[in-house]
């Protein structure tokens, strides 16, 4: 019994390290997105909506771990040379499971650089479309009075 759960750890774990590989071609997806000009924000929203998908499944995945951990802890303590092979095997992908979870949190923070890059660009875009209609408001009304006449300088004689 003991086995068959340190079987379903080990591919929970072999699932956690799949899921991992898709947040990380996510997370390249992102980057290239908040890079592209112009930013499609519908486009973010998606992908970052599929990461959330991923980030609840890495959840369950760890929750389902830790619970099936809690039901084999004594009998793995007991007799740690008997489950040798399926702990070290575990340990193994816990390894790789922390080091791309390390690569996705640099990956993140690429992520953030590059939207407030683009929000930046987005801001400034802003800023010049209302200069650019205060600018033009300024004009229109200046022209408006162009053709307006003062009343003083009209001929009164008919």
């Amino acid at each position: 019994m003991t086995e068959d759960y340190l079987q379903i750890m080990i591919e929970s774990l072999e699932k956690k390290s799949e899921v991992l590989d898709q947040v990380m071609e996510l997370d390249k997806k992102q980057l290239a997105i908040s890079m592209k000009q112009p930013f499609d924000m519908e486009e973010y929203d998606a992908t970052m909506d599929e990461k959330n998908k991923l980030i609840e499944e890495l959840e369950k995945l760890d929750d389902g771990f830790t619970h099936t951990y809690e039901l084999v802890r004594e009998d793995v303590q007991a007799e740690p040379a008997k489950y040798r092979d399926k702990v070290q095997e575990m340990q193994e992908l816990i390894r790789v499971a922390i080091d791309k979870g390390v690569a996705i949190e640099a990956q993140e923070q690429r992520n953030k650089q590059a939207m407030q890059s683009a929000l930046q660009g987005k801001r400034r875009e802003i800023k010049q479309v209302k200069a650019s209609n205060a600018a033009a408001v300024r004009y229109y009304k200046s022209m408006s009075r162009i053709n307006d006449v003062d009343p003083q300088l009209m001929d009164r004689k008919k």
